[in-house]
């Protein structure tokens, strides 16, 4: 059983098959993306299959020159023989000479130059064998729902030859250098993939090398080190991005700025270089909170809004995309990015929301912002001539997220007050006929329609009740659509922001006795939260099963339950998705005619297959 929890409709309708076949391609595609970035938790580096190419070239731009890291692909050793040391080349003498027979114009198939075509010279410094370093995409061997191709995995084998060369700037720094590879255009050399760091910065993304490749460094700041070549630099190019989330009873704006930028707001400035450890970085985070939470303000519906909760995390640049920082090890200025979360509780979806972003100058030119909505991302600017930018309300089928009773069916409630009753005009209706006198027999019919009224006035009055299974099969029917019902409306309540409207929100499905502990475990065990603490939306609960228990009289059931949620979350423009496996035992009873949670332990919550 599948219990779909938030429909999401942009309102649009296709109006004819081509359009049709083109949304599905679209979604198809969106889906495909958010799935990659959700599992690289990143944005910097998408799959292109250079990654997992047979040879692999990592270079790192240094002070005094360029660090080279080669994996060569053992069949492909006579390639890179010139710069292969003689003891490992005999070592390898036959996979090199069962190697095709290359015609090198320079030591390693690969070469750097600088500007006026001088050659940089390579200085050898470590070679062995080695596992290759796994960098496939997760989803290597499945078929990409647009172009019909196999997405690409490594080579059968993991071994490679590793090989780091340092090619010299001999005290004379470039202001470019252009990589070259003596196999392009030859048709007859193995393919290299390859990724350029300046420092610890990626410059670009993981890219085959066909041809001359040039780039610009930037000494004073290696995040502007770029290709002329714009299709090799990383995907992710701005500094500071700002996301306007739009979700069932929150607004979030979350910026995402790098440290270099926003040091002169602080005051402060960093070196190329610069390193970073936990104190500092905890001194520059309460720093920075304290800073921006009075710029750039929001407005909702007109009315100027304040942030509920702000809250932060340093992350890192890396080849893979962006990676929260969770412990104590020192990371540069250089690749450090402050990812910040400014919350807007609502009760309702708005008309309009709008960012006036008031943060330019230094390196903060444009910003570049993404609205997203139940309908999807949607992509704006701030600019100094355009600085605020606006959210507007066009979900025409959207619905807001409710808590629903869940009813029961094939049982009777009768309260003890209304049994009481009407005992007690049986009693006095049964008297009646044994007196003779008038008097007396007006007296008893008087006193039993009384109670009649009184026991269907007190039918829904607070009390001791008792449940009758007037039908046993739809009872046992009604229990078993019950309990999806129950937690899915659970996740539903999960989307209150705070505890307290968190715990009203449970109160239609929850008994009275039990509401202060069924919130408890709905804060501590069934919220689900992705990296950097954001609260995920359950989408469906699915695969709900009684394992074991029983049914009392009254229809209620104790025991053992597992079912499995699908989550995700947007956050500072990722889309992490997450499902979960849980196990718990559960008592749910019935009250007043609905079905209601009165005890739940969660026992166990886990990815599948751990």
């Amino acid at each position: 059983m599948v219990i779909t929890l938030l429909t999401r409709k942009s309102g649009i309708e296709p109006t004819t098959s081509g359009f049709a076949l083109f949304m599905t391609l679209l979604l198809a595609l969106l889906f495909f993306a958010g799935v990659y970035l959700g599992a690289a938790k990143a944005d910097i580096s998408p799959y292109t299959g250079a990654e997992v190419a047979r040879n692999i070239a990592v270079l790192h731009i240094e002070d005094e020159g360029v660090r080279v890291e080669l994996e060569i692909y053992p069949v492909d050793a006579q390639a890179f023989s010139a710069v292969i040391p003689e003891d490992m080349r005999l070592g390898l003498k036959e996979i090199v000479n069962s190697g095709p027979q290359v015609d090198l114009k320079g030591p390693g198939g690969i070469s750097l130059a600088r500007s006026d075509g001088s050659l940089l010279s390579p200085r050898f410094i470590n070679a062995d064998r080695r596992s290759r370093v796994n960098r496939a995409s997760p989803f290597a061997g499945i078929t990409d729902p647009i172009t019909g191709t196999v997405v690409p995995g490594p080579p059968e084998s993991p071994d490679v030859i590793y090989l780091e060369l340092f090619y010299d700037f001999e005290g004379i720094r470039p202001d470019e250098l252009v990589l070259r590879s003596f196999f392009s255009g030859t048709g007859v050399g193995p393919e290299v993939g390859f990724i350029l760091f300046d420092r610890t910065v990626p410059v670009s993304r993981f890219s085959f090398l066909t041809g001359d490749a040039r780039f610009k460094i930037d000494w004073h700041d290696p995040w502007f080190t770029a290709f002329s070549n714009v299709n090799l630099n990383r995907v992710a190019k701005d500094g500071t991005s700002a996301f306007l989330y739009v979700a069932p009873r929150e607004i979030r704006h979350e910026i995402l700025i790098r440290v270099r930028d926003l040091a002169p707001w602080l005051g402060q400035s960093f070196r190329t270089g610069e390193t970073l450890d936990e104190t500092r970085r905890n001194l520059l985070l309460d720093a920075s909170l304290k800073t921006i939470r009075v710029q750039n303000p929001v407005t909702i519906d007109g009315k100027h809004a304040a942030p509920s909760s702000v809250r932060g995390s340093f992350l890192v640049l890396s080849e893979t995309g962006f990676q929260i920082v969770e412990d104590a090890r020192p990371i540069t200025a250089d690749t450090a990015f402050l990812g910040l979360i400014f919350s807007y509780p609502i009760q309702s979806i708005p008309q309009r929301t709008s960012v006036t972003w008031d943060m330019f100058g230094g390196t903060i030119k444009n910003v570049p912002m993404t609205l997203t909505d139940a309908a999807g991302p949607f992509l704006d600017w701030a600019t100094p001539d355009a600085a605020k930018v606006t959210w507007t309300n066009h979900l025409k089928t959207y619905k807001e997220p409710h808590v629903t009773p869940v009813q029961t069916e094939g049982l009777l409630f009768l309260r003890a007050s209304s049994i009481a009753a009407a005992l007690v005009a049986a009693l006095a209706f049964g008297s009646a006929i044994w007196f003779k006198k008038t008097t007396a027999r007006f007296a008893l019919v008087c006193l039993g329609a009384s109670a009649l009224v009184i026991g269907i006035f007190l039918r829904d009055a607070q009390g001791v009740a008792f449940v009758i299974q007037t039908d046993r099969r739809l009872a046992d029917q009604s229990l078993a659509r019950a309990l999806p019902e129950l937690l899915a409306n659970i996740y539903v309540a999960a989307l209150e922001i705070a505890p307290e409207t968190r715990s009203a929100a449970l109160q239609p499905i929850v008994t009275s006795a039990s509401l202060q502990d069924l919130t408890t475990e709905l804060e501590t065990n069934l919220a689900i939260r992705v990296a950097g603490g954001e609260r995920a939306m359950v989408s469906s609960v699915k695969e709900v099963s009684l394992e074991t228990g029983r049914v009392s009289a009254n229809g209620a059931y104790i025991g053992l339950v597992s079912w499995s949620v699908y989550a995700e979350a947007g956050h500072w423009g990722h889309n992490h998705r997450r499902q979960i496996e849980y196990r718990a035992q559960v008592e749910i009873v019935p009250e007043d005619g609905e079905w209601k949670l009165a005890a739940m332990t969660v026992l166990e919550a886990r990815p599948p297959d751990v």
